[in-house]
Order: structure tokens, then C-alpha cells, then sequence
């Protein structure tokens, strides 16, 4: 899908990004400026660690609020004036490069802290979403400026001009705040205008955005949300990029419940191998797991509703062959027959207690209750099945 020209708006002025932004840009090495640079391009190991300063340097500042940037800035600078004495010629590689992995692992810890502070801020959006949007504005980085588009476009937060605000922030995001992996920045801009989709499409966004960072995705984006959270955030691109972002912890899993124990002490000893043997393949069906105990722990209501996304209706004609598959099942040189009929023993126990913890813990009707228990099976027995059952 061909990008559309919002997504080209004009890129700030130099005289805005930050002195340390701009002096970190890595070298040109097609015309080097001074001695620094010249030792820089002399070695392979020292270009990419310079490019890896500017990308962290850049992500450090985006994650730390104005009135913290100017600490990092002069740190920077003090990283600038050694370097320019340390890495004077060939020579002094090994010494520069050592100088430059001090400095990065300095700002991965100043960055991982900020993230953990700018996920505080998040957190806070239940509790009082105007000051949290307003303490997002302190930040330039992609994270906070992905949750103001997510804040504005799901109406959590009016603001005025939502529409050309939302289109600004986008804008920035994709132009100045991401990595350049040419399959995000696609798969982003595939998404077309956000600020006039669905409030799934800016789920989804977000999740793009987050997947960048070590921040995850909190409880109440899911609670709040429902299906289209649940879909954004599950399995999307099949392989390890699947591993981010990281997920909100319950307070407690359904499938913790020792019947469901008993369920997995049956079918794990066949999943296990073919979890490895699906190779990269194997972080998406990971990834579906989590998701599924998530809703299943967290929303079970949603295990009933109808799946939204293209995605999300193929994965649910997926879960019905394999459920089919079970009630079937015959290649017991795959999963030995002994440990089937066991797993079809435990199951109704597994289900009984599922659908008791439904109607004491959610308040469902016992219908209800009955419904998503059943619903929370299918998606435990299907995700695992999957994985050993002939590829369509």
C-alpha cells in the first residue's frame, strides 16, 4: 500500500533538536571533518558503536522529560570533549572503542530508567488521564508522543483540532522517533490516516511504537478496550519481532488453576519439541499464549465477542480445525494416545473450575460463565495443538 503524504510533513528545524543530538550525528565517511572522525572511520566496530551513541542518545533524550534533557546534554558533551582527545588517530582505536562502550552502557542505564519513569506517567492514565497527557507533552520521544495519539484518538482526552494534532504527532513519530527497520516503518505507514481509524488502529500503533522500546503494555489498555486491545497486541508478525512489546502481568492466571496444571502435564511433553522445532515460527504461537491467558484471566467476557480484524478471523477459523482436531484425534505418533484420552479426562475439570472462578471472580451469569469457560479451552487446546498439527 502506497504511503499516504501526510505521512511526509516537513522535519523540524536543526535549531530544535538538542546540541547533543546534533554533535553525536555519526561521521561522514565519505568526506571525514577532523582527525576524531577519521580515526572513527577506520574502524568498522567504531562507525557502528558512533551510530548506536546517536541512536541511544536520541532515545535517551526523547525519554526524559525537558526539564531532565540538559543533565544528559552536558554529559554528553563531557563524552564529546574526551573522545576528541582519546580517538586522535589510528592508534588509539581500542582506547576510543573502550571509551565509547563506557558511554553507551551509561546511557542504556540513564534510558532504561526513563523508560520506567515514563511508564509511571502511563500508569497513571486511569487515575487522572489530563495530567497524565500532561505530563506527556514534556517528552519529544516516540513512547510518550504514541500515548498522546492513543489518549487523543480514543477520546480518553479531548483536545482541540484532534485530527491535525493526531496527524502532527504521527507525522513526528514516523519521520524523527523510530528505528529504521524497513518492515515497522511499512507496516506502520500501512496503516494509513490514524486519526480517522478505528480506535483498533490506533491499538495497533501503539503497539508498533512500544515494540521499540522495554516498556509494556499496561493491564488497563486491555480491561478498558477489550477485543480490539487483545487483537492489536497479540501475535502479528509470526516470528521473534513478536517478542515486544512485553505484556502486563495479571493479577492472577486462569490456567494457574492446578486442574489446568493437570491439563498441561499431559500435552506438554508433546509441545515442547515442536515448539522448538517451528524455529522464529515459534515466538508467534508464544506470543498467541500470552495473549490468550491474558483475556482469559483478565477480560474472559471478550472469549465470547465476534474477532474484528482480518488477523483475528483467520486465527479463529485456525482455532476451529484444530478444537475439531482434538474431538478427532488419531496421530498418536505425535501425541501418544495415552496422554490424549488423559488430557480428554481433565479437561471437563479444568472447564468446571474455570467457569466457578468466572461467576465468584467476574460476577458472570452461570451461562455466561459456562460459555467463556468452554471459550477459554477452546483457545488453550487450540493455540498448543497448532503447533504439532499438519501445516494447512
Amino acid at each position: 500500500m502506497p504511503r499516504s503524504s501526510w505521512l511526509f510533513g516537513p522535519v523540524l528545524s536543526l535549531c530544535l533538536i538538542p546540541f547533543a543530538a546534533m554533535a553525536q550525528t555519526p561521521p561522514d565517511c565519505t568526506k571525514p571533518a577532523g582527525r576524531t572522525d577519521r580515526t572513527i572511520c577506520a574502524s568498522a566496530d567504531l562507525k557502528v558503536a558512533a551510530e548506536d551513541m546517536a541512536t541511544l542518545l536520541r532515545d535517551t533524550l526523547g525519554n526524559t522529560p525537558a526539564d531532565g534533557r540538559d543533565a544528559v546534554e552536558r554529559a554528553q558533551k563531557a563524552f564529546l570533549a574526551e573522545r576528541d582527545g582519546a580517538c586522535a588517530d589510528k592508534s588509539t582505536i581500542p582506547a576510543c572503542r573502550a571509551l565509547y562502550e563506557a558511554r553507551a552502557a551509561d546511557l542504556a542505564a540513564q534510558n532504561s530508567a526513563a523508560q520506567k519513569k515514563l511508564a509511571a506517567v502511563v500508569a497513571g492514565i486511569p487515575k487522572d488521564a489530563k495530567v497524565a497527557a500532561t505530563a506527556l507533552q514534556r517528552y519529544n520521544g516516540a513512547p510518550a508522543k504514541a500515548w498522546l495519539v492513543y489518549l487523543y484518538q480514543s477520546g480518553t482526552v479531548t483536545v482541540p483540532d484532534k485530527d491535525t494534532t493526531v496527524r502532527r504527532l504521527v507525522d513526528e513519530i514516523l519521520n524523527q522517533g523510530l528505528p529504521k527497520d524497513p518492515y515497522l516503518l511499512e507496516e506502520m505507514a500501512n496503516l494509513g490516516d490514524v486519526s480517522s481509524a478505528p480506535l483498533a488502529t490506533s491499538l495497533l500503533f501503539l503497539r508498533h511504537v512500544l515494540s521499540t522500546t522495554e516498556m509494556d503494555a499496561p493491564c488497563f489498555l486491555f480491561t478498558k478496550h477489550g477485543q480490539p486491545a487483545f487483537e492489536a497486541f497479540g501475535a502479528f508478525w509470526g516470528n521473534a519481532r513478536d517478542e515486544t512489546p512485553g505484556l502486563c502481568t495479571p493479577p492472577s492466571s486462569v490456567f494457574d488453576l492446578p486442574e489446568w496444571r493437570a491439563v498441561s502435564a499431559h500435552m506438554d511433553p508433546a509441545i515442547e519439541p515442536a515448539l522448538a522445532e517451528r524455529g522464529s515460527i515459534r515466538h508467534g504461537y508464544e506470543r498467541q499464549f500470552e495473549v490468550d491467558d491474558l483475556q482469559a484471566s483478565l477480560v474472559p467476557s471478550t472469549l465470547l465477542e465476534s474477532p474484528m480484524s482480518a488477523e483475528a478471523k483467520k486465527m479463529a477459523e485456525q482455532r476451529g480445525r484444530a478444537v475439531a482436531a482434538f474431538r478427532s484425534w488419531s496421530d498418536f505418533e505425535v501425541w501418544p494416545e495415552k496422554e490424549y484420552r488423559a488430557t480428554v479426562t481433565a479437561l471437563p475439570a479444568a472447564i468446571n473450575a474455570t467457569s466457578k472462578l468466572y461467576r465468584e471472580k467476574f460476577k458472570l451469569n452461570s451461562q455466561t460463565a459456562d460459555q467463556a469457560a468452554k471459550a477459554a479451552a477452546d483457545r488453550f487446546i487450540a493455540g498448543r495443538l497448532g503447533l504439532i498439527m499438519p501445516d494447512d
